[in-house]
Parts: C-alpha cells; sequence; structure tokens
C-alpha cells in the first residue's frame, strides 16, 4: 500500500481513537456522578439506574473498539496494516475505507460470523 494512503487511514484511525477516548471518557464521568436519589421517586430512580447501565454497556462496546483501533495503529507502526489476521491475504481498500480497523478480509469475516451463528445455534 502507498504510503499516501498509508497516512490517511492513519489520519482517520487517530480521529476515531480520539472520537472513542473523549466519549469512553463522559460516559465514565456521567456514571460516576452524584447519586442524590433522595428526592427522587422510584420510578425516577429506575430510570436513573437504567440510564447508568445502558451507558456502561454502551461503553464497554466503545472500549473494546478502541483496543481494536489502538491495534490497527499498531499494525500501522509494524508494517502490517491491512493484512487479514486470519488469512493473511490483503484486506481491500474499500473495507479499510469503510472499516479502517478491519481486523479480517471480508470472506474470513463472514466465515466466523457463520462459525459464531453455528455455535450459538
Amino acid at each position: 500500500m502507498r504510503k499516501e494512503r498509508l497516512a490517511q487511514f492513519k489520519k482517520k484511525l487517530e480521529e476515531k481513537h480520539r472520537q472513542l477516548v473523549e466519549g469512553v471518557g463522559k460516559t465514565v464521568l456521567y456514571a460516576k456522578g452524584p447519586e442524590d436519589d433522595s428526592t427522587k421517586d422510584l420510578g425516577d430512580q429506575a430510570a436513573t439506574s437504567y440510564n447508568r447501565e445502558f451507558l456502561f454497556e454502551l461503553s464497554n462496546g466503545d472500549r473494546r473498539l478502541l483496543k481494536e483501533v489502538g491495534s490497527a495503529l499498531q499494525k500501522l507502526e509494524d508494517g502490517n496494516f491491512g493484512d487479514c489476521e486470519r488469512c493473511g491475504e490483503a484486506i481491500a481498500e474499500k473495507r479499510l475505507e469503510a472499516l479502517p480497523f478491519a481486523r479480517y478480509c471480508i470472506e474470513c469475516q463472514r466465515a466466523i460470523e457463520e462459525e459464531e451463528r453455528t455455535a450459538a445455534g
């Protein structure tokens, strides 16, 4: 892959990384916010609890995504960005354009998803 193209992917990944770090930080701050439930009725307390739980789960997804973005940035540094982790073939640039932190080529991704469906079903 050309240096200019790699630089574009690096810029996209760094921006995504920044957004995720910012988002996870805000979610953590909200989740740790003061809990003055003394003036809330039971319904309000339940809604607050649900919102915090929802944001925590969302934050877990963001953390996973943050790890994947970090891994892609490391691959850029190591010189193996864009290689499928399963088969070793190059991941299509169109796929990387849509998902710059993709770990697998489309064929391997489909196979993995099918294996997961089979195991779950």
